[in-house]
């Protein structure tokens, strides 16, 4: 299912993020920060936009057409944590990286940091009920 590779690539990535890049952030030099953000903001979105719109389309798509195996509840709560990601990342964790794209901001990095816990976490619960839904629909 194309929804739970997405699900289960987007979690890895986020904890990835959270564990090994932003906490190195802070190691970068404040010379060569802004270069650093930018590059960073621009091969990340090669990355994480696919994976995100797969996620999502596939998350509605199994809404709308969802194995009977699979109560109704299942993908909604998918679909919601996949917009509490998309939500967080627009108010939150985006307007970070555009403060550090302009320089060291300890207070920025230090939000950044914190807030990317709810990414974390959503786009892992989102792939743990992933993981629930093939196994009710491919064991059954």
């Amino acid at each position: 299912m194309a929804e739970t590779a997405a699900t289960l690539f987007m979690a890895g990535v986020l904890w990835t993020m959270q564990i090994l890049n932003y906490p190195l952030l802070r190691l970068v030099g404040r010379d060569a920060l802004s270069a650093y953000e930018g590059e960073h903001n621009r091969r990340f979105a090669l990355v994480v936009f696919p994976g995100a719109l797969v996620a999502l389309a596939a998350s509605v798509g199994l809404l709308i057409n969802r194995p009977g195996e699979v109560p109704i509840w299942m993908p909604g709560v998918e679909l919601g944590l996949v917009l509490v990601v998309i939500l967080s990342t627009a108010s939150l964790q985006a307007p970070q990286h555009g403060k550090l794209a302009k320089g060291w901001d300890e207070a920025s990095h230090r939000l950044l940091v914190n807030s990317n816990w709810i990414r974390v976490v959503a786009w892992s619960a989102a792939g743990l009920l992933a993981l629930w839904m093939s196994l009710r629909t491919f064991t059954r």
